[in-house]
């Protein structure tokens, strides 16, 4: 198998391996200048092998299972990536041979399948008890905690695991991240099913509902409602079991956030959840505070409440700008920041305060890591949008030009409803163009 990443499937094995040796290296205290030394690598190539960047050799896998006393443990798990690359291998050659199924049973059947039958990878049926076996390798390796069918390390794998997805999503294909989710969210239904004691319970349900709330958001991304539907529900409860009322305020805020991108939903609606979440955020300054009053302001101004999603999104600004050093440096909230920015951007739009509105977008754009392209390409249809007002031929056809220019598998509803805010912008007379006609075509159906 290659040493870098490479198909869905090479990525979940590289992320596996990265699972078990950074837990083996951990539980036996072995840094990674004294795994170098003793396997004979650099310092740089542990570090890659513990990010899932790097996936070693069967031979450099004996070295570094020595060097962090692995037993045997890493050796293993390698051996079984191994396997499953002659398993893929063959039933690549397979289906060369049988007829091509439709776009319809590989698209969505194919992701629901994965999703609600627990099937572990995306390579086919074949494929999936390896990946089981991967998955259980490191899993086991670690005492459960008691009365539990989980292990802490575990739950704690899972909460890192939904940041890295987070990360991830922006940048990849909707499809590329769902199937990883599916693999992924497998591993913990099993345990979601059994009685777990409270306190692991807890535990277990809070990294759940980050994952759900991700692929909820998938399902959006790709113009799937009623699988989307399912998984907000299930994030929902998910997140209230967990007892943390700051995630239950953050998953509800999230999702007005992501169903306010499908044209198809009713912005009053969305308003009552994201109203929802700002009563559980409370009123000390926190990140989830911000979200909620942010996402209440982009239903208000959707709603042509302009004047009071203006003091929503001022109260958002506040509870930004207040909130503890603790909770800015915190992980699960780092982006809020960013996040605020790309509010702005698409609330002034709206409100059509161009001088606010071009300050974000700018803020935005100057700032955007060449990878980031989710919050990059939404904002610069915001621009268009603000450009149409006033010269609605320069502004469609940037509109245009930026949908058309977006690959197939990287389209997302919420760039659909962007390009659409522009026509809807536009003065009355202008939606009559010839561009006008070509951003409708390139936007219907989404």
């Amino acid at each position: 198998m290659d040493d870098r990443p490479g198909n869905v499937t090479t990525m979940i094995c590289m992320q596996i391996y990265a699972r078990v040796f950074s837990h083996l290296a951990r539980i036996n205290d072995r840094p990674n200048k004294a795994i170098a030394r003793a396997a004979d690598c650099t310092e740089a190539y542990i570090s890659m092998i513990r990010k899932g960047e790097r996936l070693p050799t069967l031979e450099t896998t004996r070295a570094l299972d020595l060097s962090i006393n692995g037993h045997g443990c890493l050796f293993e798990v390698r051996r079984l990536i191994e396997q499953l690359q002659e398993e893929i291998t063959t039933s690549g050659r397979n289906v060369k041979s049988r007829p091509t199924a439709s776009g319809k049973e590989q698209g969505p059947v194919k992701r629901r399948d994965l999703l609600q039958d627990g099937v572990k990878v995306t390579a086919g049926a074949t494929v999936a008890p390896v990946l089981a076996a991967l998955t259980q390798a490191w899993q086991i390796s670690e005492p459960k905690l008691p009365g539990a069918s989980v292990s802490q390390a575990m739950i704690d794998d899972w909460e890192d695991a939904a940041l890295v997805y987070g990360q991830r999503a922006r940048h990849e294909p909707p499809a590329t991240i769902l199937e990883t989710l599916a693999v992924e969210f497998s591993s913990i239904a099993p345990h979601l099913a059994r009685e777990q004691p409270k306190e692991v319970r807890k535990g277990l349900t809070h990294a759940a509902a980050r994952h759900a709330m991700l692929i909820a958001g998938k399902f959006v991304d790709l113009g799937d409602r009623r699988e989307a539907s399912r998984w907000w529900t299930k994030t929902r409860t998910l997140s209230d079991e967990s007892g943390d009322t700051m995630l239950a305020s953050w998953v509800r805020s999230r999702e007005a956030l992501t169903r306010r991108g499908d044209a198809s939903e009713d912005p009053s609606e969305l308003l009552v959840l994201a109203q929802k979440a700002r009563r559980l955020a409370g009123d000390r300054p926190s990140a989830p505070l911000s979200s909620a009053l942010a996402a209440e302001a982009m239903l208000l101004a959707q709603l042509g409440r302009f004047d009071e999603a203006v003091i929503s999104l001022r109260k958002a600004e506040t509870a930004f700008e207040r909130m503890p050093a603790s909770t800015v440096l915190d992980p699960h909230w780092a982006r809020r920041g960013e996040g605020l920015w790309f509010d702005k951007s698409l609330i002034y739009t709206l409100v059509d305060d161009v001088r606010r509105a071009t300050e974000a977008q700018d803020t935005v754009l100057s700032g955007r890591s060449p990878e980031d392209g989710l919050t990059a390409t939404s904002v610069r249809l915001h621009a268009a949008a603000v450009q149409a007002r006033t010269d609605p031929k320069t502004g469609m056809e940037e509109a245009a030009r930026i949908i058309d220019a977006i690959p197939a598998q990287y389209r997302r509803t919420r760039y659909m409803t962007a390009a659409r805010m522009v026509l809807e912008v536009a003065p009355e007379k202008a939606r009559a163009l010839p561009v006008a006609k070509e951003l409708r075509e390139l936007t219907a159906g989404a």
